[in-house]
């Protein structure tokens, strides 16, 4: 079992050892961190320095004390209130002890009344000065929750809300959009609280917004968040449904924008966007557009936006209908050539047989088209270039099966290319993950394969 310590326990060994034993205070704290790890002691949440303020205490939670003085005096001069929330930021900034620290002094409800208070300023005198303090306050409340979300409580939810109705300052938008980020990684209930507030509205509001790349950024990365499913605390989360009414409310907007930014790096994020939405049949159809195809011609060695467009197709290909249309419209041959072209790079290379392998899924035709256009020889070689790449070896092996399984007479060609031997020395390495798949593509190629029994019998005799 870990054992814990407060960092009032820490503090005290360290000043011990500086006062009992004459030690530095680099050398006092060295020997601190080493004795308690010793004992099997998690110092992850202790702050490890010596830099204390004049008061003795952490400069962090001076920082916090001197903000709640500061909230609760009249006419208070601004600079100082900046002063103290530049503290706060970079200690914040250095690990998430300190971020903790802060959040047990109360800086949360410091920095949400401070923000109350400057929305209100700003609400009613619109000026370039009190934007800046509010944005301050925003930036501190993303350096406070940082990897502690659960900090957000119902008045933080209204705040949002409340900013993304009223608030046209594209700064003060970014930085609540960055906001919500922070409080939605790792948090399913943030999550709910935030989407049942109709905040898919605000959002497809910013999406209309397009002129600023970072406000539309900033709203595309909150999109994504809404459909994560990363809190191991919550049994089922939302991810689907929050996609789905995410895809039905804005999929048509952010259709159009992909038509209007073709081009690196705002591509790549609409593409990875909606890939993350397409979680229904009918949402694929909405979404195919023929403007994939320049996107890929424009960025065809950028790989970047090559992966996001693979993701994007794979999604798209869900749908059969969608998918029939994508070949019919000639994507076997640029996919073919997109493979060969970044074959040297792992994660291209897989999610590009990932895409092979969902095109020719259950499609005879579109098999025998990808083989045609000499995507046996590509394989192999990333097959052969990747052999310790797990995702790589597993998409090789569903997109050889997809198009053999129909298409015996270009089994010949792999053999050709020595794809038993690569096929066994991957099984080798990774039976024990997904030796079926690699099996049901050594079977499908015909070739020598030993298929284990899941079930044999004990030779009992069964009574009639």
């Amino acid at each position: 079992m870990v054992r814990v310590i407060t960092q009032e326990t820490y503090d005290e060994v360290v000043k011990e050892n500086i006062e009992e034993f004459d030690l530095s205070p680099e050398e006092a704290v060295k020997e601190a961190v080493a004795q308690f790890e010793a004992q099997g002691v998690d110092l992850s949440n202790i702050i490890k320095d010596l830099v204390l303020s004049s008061s003795d205490n952490h400069l962090v939670v001076s920082a916090v004390e001197k903000l709640k003085e500061l909230s609760n005096t009249n006419d208070v001069d601004d600079s100082l209130i900046i002063k103290e929330l530049d503290i706060l930021v970079a200690e914040c900034n250095k690990d998430i002890a300190h971020r903790l620290r802060a959040g047990k002094e109360g800086a949360y409800n410091t920095l949400i009344d401070l923000l109350e208070v400057k929305l209100k300023v700003y609400s009613q005198e619109q000026n370039k000065y009190n934007e800046s303090l509010v944005v301050k306050t925003l930036n501190s409340l993303i350096a406070l929750m940082e990897m502690q979300p659960d900090l957000l409580d119902e008045r933080g939810t209204n705040i949002i809300k409340s900013t993304l109705d009223s608030i046209e300052n594209e700064s003060i938008l970014i930085s609540t959009l960055q906001w919500i980020s922070v409080c939605c990684i790792k948090h399913e209930i943030n999550r709910q609280k935030l989407f049942d507030k109709n905040i898919s509205n605000n959002l497809k509001k910013l999406l209309m917004r397009k002129r600023n790349k970072k406000l539309l950024s900033e709203t595309l990365q909150v999109i994504r968040r809404f459909t994560l499913d990363d809190d191991i605390r919550v049994e089922f989360g939302k991810a689907h449904e929050h996609a789905r009414d995410l895809g039905l409310n804005l999929l048509e907007t952010l259709t159009k924008l992909l038509k209007e930014n073709t081009e690196a790096p705002i591509v790549s994020q609409l593409m990875l966007t909606m890939s993350t939405l397409l979680v229904r049949h009918e949402l694929c159809a909405q979404a195919y557009e023929d403007v994939l195809y320049t996107i890929l011609a424009d960025n065809y060695d950028n790989v970047t936006v090559i992966l996001q467009a693979s993701k994007l197709i794979t999604a798209l290909a869900g749908n059969d209908d969608v998918k029939r249309q994508l070949v019919k419209s000639g994507i076997v041959p640029i996919i073919v050539s997109l493979l060969r072209r970044h074959s040297n790079n792992a994660t291209a290379a897989s999610l590009i047989l990932k895409c092979i392998s969902a095109l020719s899924l259950r499609e005879v035709e579109h098999g025998r088209l990808f083989l045609e256009s000499g995507v046996a020889d590509v394989i192999v070689e990333c097959l052969t270039v990747h052999a310790d790449d797990a995702s790589v070896q597993k998409n090789g092996c569903w997109a050889i099966r997809n198009m053999v399984a129909r298409h015996k007479e270009h089994n010949p060609k792999f053999h050709e290319l020595g794809i038993e031997a690569v096929l066994n020395q991957s099984y080798g390495k990774f039976g024990k993950d997904f030796g079926f798949d690699i099996k049901s593509a050594l079977r499908d190629l015909d070739c020598d394969v030993k298929l284990d029994e899941q079930w044999t019998g004990k030779g009992v005799q069964m009574e009639k």
